[in-house]
């Protein structure tokens, strides 16, 4: 039974070191996993609104 993508949190933040953007991914009971390498703010908002984020939740055992 796939785990419920509902309870995982997205938030697009730049880098505090170098350019670029990253995803900060927070799971249940608050573990954080770093999504790096977006150009920008843009480049990140597709990712999430695309099939990025739905194939990322999937690989990890979550409905999308």
């Amino acid at each position: 039974m796939p785990k419920s993508a509902n309870k995982v949190t997205f938030e697009p933040k730049p880098l505090k070191v170098g350019e670029g953007w990253q995803i900060v991914v927070t799971y249940p009971g608050g573990m954080q996993e770093h999504i790096p390498s977006f150009l920008g703010e843009q480049d990140a908002g597709e990712w999430l609104s695309g099939k990025g984020r739905q194939a990322w939740l999937k690989a990890r055992g979550y409905a999308a």
